[in-house]
């Protein structure tokens, strides 16, 4: 596994954690995500401050969250494309929903610089400009 695979997996954790502050170094002051076709809040948020501030918006929604089975697709040049299983429990609703997502992130200099968060290993791949792997 390398490094850009450790730097966004350990991103998980922090958001998990809802751990914010130990989770914006991980990403580069540029940075720019954006959500799933569909998504309410799609995005683009560019710029450090609107990456953690829309992780902690999605956070003030939920009671419990976590991310499972998460799969390692392209680990590549400066490319990380993962599938992953989001579970949530909806703050006051208590209505738990878990989503089977993906995401391409691009790392710089040790720091997530661009992520995509995709419905499908296709889409994520398609964001990321990479070929679909027979």
């Amino acid at each position: 596994m390398s490094q850009n695979v450790d730097i966004v997996l350990e991103g998980f954790r922090r958001f998990e954690a809802r751990d914010f502050d130990r989770a914006r170094p991980l990403w580069h002051p540029d940075s720019r995500i954006t959500g799933p076709e569909g998504w309410p809040e799609p995005g683009p948020f560019e710029g450090q401050d609107a990456v953690i501030g829309q992780f902690q918006r999605l956070a003030a929604d939920w009671d419990e969250n976590r991310v499972t089975d998460v799969d390692v697709i392209v680990d590549r040049d400066d490319w990380v494309v993962l599938s992953f299983r989001w579970e949530v429990r909806g703050a006051g609703s208590g209505v738990a929903t878990e989503s089977q997502m993906a995401g391409a992130y691009r790392l710089e200099g040790g720091r997530m610089v661009e992520a995509h968060f995709r419905w499908t290993l296709e889409e994520a791949l398609e964001a990321a400009g990479l070929p679909m792997e027979q």
